[in-house]
């Protein structure tokens, strides 16, 4: 831990209310465990080791494979359950931390903000992903007037992203890095500094068809011979498993708990990270594997291009073009010295993303708005 965080240690702690999804039951047992649980699991572990005495609420509810009408009535319970425990609670708190996805912003954000000053309590507001930037821009006159007056005016809202700051006029915006603080296992490309060849490559996420598990596929079936692509996640609605029926070079490997995930990252050469969603954030998965020392191929989408330094850490393709992929594919496969150069840059990137220094300033920025 950082001085400064041992400091933060020392000071009177300052009671939190956190709000946002935690991992529920095994990954395997059917209920993903997507980048926003494992961020917000990544701040109940953090916030305390920094004087923070926390309340928890947790807005996990399952989500995939379910009717409509389930999905919908989790949703309503869950708000009201949220609502009620904050009117309860919030009152022996020195302040409200809200994690939640923009999706659910104009309903949840509004009604907790409302909340919040009816208590006389801080608020600050973490938006996971990148999709504040979509939802606010998607909604017409009347609702971004509604959300310009209500939790866009929280003293702290905080994005993911760092290099295109669509609020930067507005002085209660910071950024805070999505982190990870993963212990590479002792066997692995990162052990092996003078690894060049690229022979096992990974698929690793929510099993969408819009994270490119199409394009992904397609593209290994040019692989050689004594190359694989292994791909690890949990079916998620409307994707087409038939495309691993007589694949040649590919395999499922089923759903991972996070603790193996280290296991799995440092067994594989280089990561596939293929998303063509506009509103991708800055994806965890890529901040273990650099981690883990193994470099990305990944699509210039998103917050991705921030993540990964092209020609350093990583190659950026453009998404959904498989030519884009083969040739980047090739190019490692034929070059032993540059697969070694971005492993280097992969790990040194790594470490940036680790969680010391970040939630040291996070720390530091709740505990002044507490203080107000």
């Amino acid at each position: 831990m950082s001085r400064e965080g041992s400091a933060q240690e020392r000071a009177a702690p300052v009671k939190l209310l956190l709000i946002g999804p935690l991992p529920g039951k095994p990954a395997s047992l059917g209920e993903p465990i997507g980048g926003a649980r494992v961020t917000f699991a990544e701040a109940v572990r953090e916030l305390p080791r920094r004087g923070f005495d926390l309340d928890l609420i947790n807005t996990a509810r399952p989500r995939p494979n379910l009717p409509r009408w389930k999905i919908l009535s989790y949703e309503l319970l869950t708000f009201a359950r949220v609502v009620w425990s904050v009117l309860r609670r919030a009152r022996r708190s020195d302040l409200v931390f809200f994690h939640l996805s923009a999706y659910s912003a104009l309903t949840a954000a509004t009604t907790i903000w409302a909340l919040c000053r009816l208590l006389r309590r801080p608020l600050a507001l973490r938006f996971f992903g990148d999709s504040l930037y979509f939802t606010y821009h998607r909604y017409g006159p009347a609702r971004r007037w509604l959300m310009d007056r209500t939790f866009l005016r929280a003293p702290l809202v905080y994005e993911e992203r760092q290099t295109r700051r669509e609020f930067s006029r507005r002085d209660n915006f910071r950024w805070l890095a999505n982190t990870r603080d993963l212990s590479p296992p002792e066997t692995g490309p990162e052990r092996d500094p003078d690894r060049g060849k690229v022979r096992k490559l990974l698929f690793m996420g929510q099993l969408r068809m819009e994270k490119g598990l199409a394009e992904a596929l397609d593209a290994g079936r040019s692989l050689p011979e004594d190359c694989q692509l292994r791909v690890f996640g949990p079916r998620m609605p409307n994707t087409d498993f038939s495309l691993f029926e007589g694949h040649p070079r590919a395999t499922y490997g089923g759903v991972l708990e996070p603790a193996e995930a280290p296991r799995v990252l440092a067994e594989h050469d280089l990561l596939l990270f293929l998303s063509y969603l506009s509103s991708e954030g800055t994806p965890g998965v890529i901040i273990e594997a650099f981690q883990c020392g193994v470099p990305v191929i990944a699509t210039a989408i998103g917050g991705v291009p921030e993540q990964v330094e092209h020609e350093k850490s990583g190659l950026l393709v453009a998404p959904r073009s498989v030519p884009e992929l083969q040739a980047a594919l090739a190019r490692l496969l034929d070059d032993p010295a540059l697969y070694r150069r971005l492993s280097a840059g992969a790990r040194e990137r790594g470490e940036f993303y680790r969680p010391g220094g970040h939630f040291d300033r996070l720390a530091e920025e709740l505990r002044e708005l507490a203080g107000k």
